[in-house]
């Protein structure tokens, strides 16, 4: 649980984000674009090691919450500035609206990707509905 602390501190650093930017490429993608790359890239990276992560025998489990709250913290400041970019373009009677439908995406993405990849991980269910010739 402490890789996720920080997006329960983005209030922390929240301030920074919304107040240094480049003023050429604007204040929400001067967080958001670096930020994607970062993710981008630290994901590629770890994809080298994850295994060594953890499929040891003795897992390091300090290292492996580092390497997450990393991501995590990569992640959350990147959430800062799109939140920030979504409430700067919707006008002011739709601001309520804005929670809704972020919770409702979030909750919809979580149960859609899940329930997809689960599915897809049954050879019944391929062989049922996605292949011509049944596999194993």
């Amino acid at each position: 649980s402490f890789a996720t602390y920080p997006y329960s501190l983005k209030f922390v650093w929240s301030p920074i984000v919304d107040s240094l930017f480049l003023h050429r490429v604007g204040r929400r993608k001067s967080w958001i674009i670096p930020m994607q790359i970062l993710a981008g890239c630290f994901l590629f990276c770890l994809s080298f090691f994850v295994d060594d992560l953890i499929g040891a025998e003795h897992v390091e489990i300090a290292k492996l919450t580092l390497v997450f709250w990393l991501l995590i913290v990569v992640t959350a400041t990147q959430d800062i500035a799109v939140d920030g970019w979504a409430l700067t373009l919707l006008c002011r009677k739709n601001l309520g609206y804005a929670a809704t439908c972020q919770t409702i995406g979030l909750n919809m993405g979580y149960m859609l990707s899940f329930t997809v990849f689960l599915a897809l991980n049954s050879p019944d269910f391929c062989n049922s509905y996605l292949r011509t010739v049944p596999s194993d």
